[in-house]
């Protein structure tokens, strides 16, 4: 397979209501300081969140050329997709803009979103491995971002990490590998623009062929 480039707008994000209600409800945040009255005013605030979405995704199959990723970056030493994905501008402008209690459950749920939608990347790069008899390994992240004092979903928290010196130094060049600017996406400094986005790379392997028995 030659190295190729994919880029994605505007593909829907599930608002997966009554599984990121629950999830907040069991993280005890506080509805009443938050105005919201009961559990169904919360509920109906999460798809509401999804209008101020304008999520994106780049991402770019390599096997034979050599990227200057840094040897930290153990994904990126043979086939491997390099993703980036965004939630956009105006999402983290219209949390910034809440008020603190409701603004940790907004931040909360675009953390939710945002998982979301390295998932559907995810599940595309599989699509694309299997069409040329590989399969994919769990993705490694150069970049999550922090989104105010909201917990980090369970992929996040446990997928493996490059290390933030190598992150720092690497994220410029893979952006700009992976032509980032098409979706908007920028770094400068470490820190990525628009702040809802993650950046990761998905490792490939030949699929294992049986033996016969």
């Amino acid at each position: 397979m030659t190295e190729s480039m994919r880029k994605i707008k505007r593909f829907k994000i599930s608002s997966r209501q009554k599984e990121i209600t629950r999830k907040i409800l069991r993280l005890g945040l506080d509805l009443s300081s938050a105005q919201f009255a009961n559990e169904t005013e919360l509920a109906a605030f999460v798809p509401q969140m999804t209008r101020e979405l304008d999520p994106g995704t780049v991402y770019e199959y390599n096997e034979d050329m050599l990227w200057d990723l840094g040897t930290q970056t153990v994904a990126a030493q043979g086939m491997f997709s390099a993703c980036a994905v965004t939630l956009g501008r105006a999402a983290t402008a219209y949390t910034d803009a809440l008020a603190a209690p409701r603004q940790l459950i907004a931040q909360t749920i675009l953390f939710e979103f945002l998982r979301t939608a390295v998932l559907f990347v995810v599940d595309l790069v599989k699509e694309e491995a299997e069409k040329e008899e590989c399969e994919t390994l769990e993705p490694q992240f150069v970049y999550i971002p922090k989104l105010g004092l909201a917990p980090e979903p369970k992929l996040f928290k446990e997928a493996a990490r490059t290390d933030e010196a190598t992150a720092r130094q690497i994220l410029p060049k893979l952006l700009e590998r992976i032509q980032s600017n098409k979706i908007d996406v920028s770094c400068q400094n470490g820190t990525i623009e628009p702040q809802a986005t993650a950046v990761f790379i998905i490792p490939w392997q030949k699929k294992k062929r049986r033996g016969k028995k």
